[in-house]
């Protein structure tokens, strides 16, 4: 293939594109459309590189379901999404591969997409079971990674520092050296109640993030004085003892959970 027939195209998604606008006006006259979508926002069910979509103009009666996959417009972009939700008017998409999701109205969803053409030639109909196992399997992961993403956002972080922190002022003080658990083992040449103590503090750093406004400096000095408090605290506790190697183990759990945070503060930056 010659560098001339590998050179792409990149045209505008707007009504002002040409073969859109050709593309919207086709459908309002009631006929099916193959076209092609760029980016990798429906990936893996379609790809924006190499697959063609087929898509049915939808009848002013006709309902759309959620689950099925809809061409609409959007902030004056032609979008190819999932439908997830529906409420009152309201219609809410959301790629198989994105997190955000775009609201429209119903008058501003044109087609259902019916057929997807891949790069071989094979045709995969959107009411064959081969369409809706991989359907399901998406929904599958999208669920997981949602749950995920929940959990890791500000809004999750809220309620999970409360119970780490209760979790951690409970390791660290409760009475649990006399529970019969074997703390002088090595694993790899670290005593166990060592690794135990970093292993513990190595979420710390990142459930500061909000206390410390997300700045970098003062979130290692906040953890590490943590580390310092809850280990001094051990001296005056009778059932339990400071010790300077737990205060260096909870020192070094602390800056190794710092660290790896560094490359979520370089995208901050970016």
């Amino acid at each position: 293939m010659s560098p001339l027939e590998r050179k792409q195209i990149i045209l505008p998604n707007s009504p002002e594109n040409f073969l859109l606008r050709e593309m919207h006006e086709r459908l309002q006259q009631g006929l099916v459309v193959w076209i092609s979508f760029g980016g990798r926002s429906m990936q893996p069910t379609i790809s924006g590189v190499s697959d063609k979509v087929e898509l049915t103009p939808l009848r002013n009666d006709e309902p759309c379901r959620v689950g099925e996959v809809y061409l609409f417009l959007h902030e004056n972009h032609y979008v190819v999404h999932r439908l997830v939700n529906t409420k009152a008017d309201k219609y809410l998409f959301r790629g198989d591969n994105c997190y955000r999701c775009e609201q429209v109205c119903r008058q501003q969803i044109l087609a259902r997409l019916t057929a997807v053409e891949r790069a071989d030639g094979s045709v995969t109909h959107t009411d064959s079971d081969e369409w809706r196992s991989l359907s399901r399997q998406v929904l599958r992961r999208r669920r997981v990674r949602q749950m995920a993403y929940n959990l890791l956002n500000q809004r999750g972080r809220r309620w999970e520092s409360v119970v780490y922190f209760v979790l951690l002022a409970f390791l660290m003080w409760a009475p649990i050296n006399g529970v019969g658990i074997p703390m002088n083992n090595f694993v790899l040449g670290i005593r166990v109640d060592h690794l135990l103590h970093a292993s513990v503090y190595l979420l710390c750093p990142f459930f500061l993030l909000d206390v410390t406004k997300k700045r970098r400096g003062l979130m290692l000095v906040v953890a590490l004085l943590i580390g310092v408090f809850t280990e001094t605290v051990q001296a005056i506790l009778p059932w339990r003892g400071f010790d300077i190697n737990d205060l260096l183990a909870n020192f070094m759990g602390n800056l190794v959970g710092w660290l790896l945070l560094i490359p979520y503060f370089r995208r901050l930056k970016k």
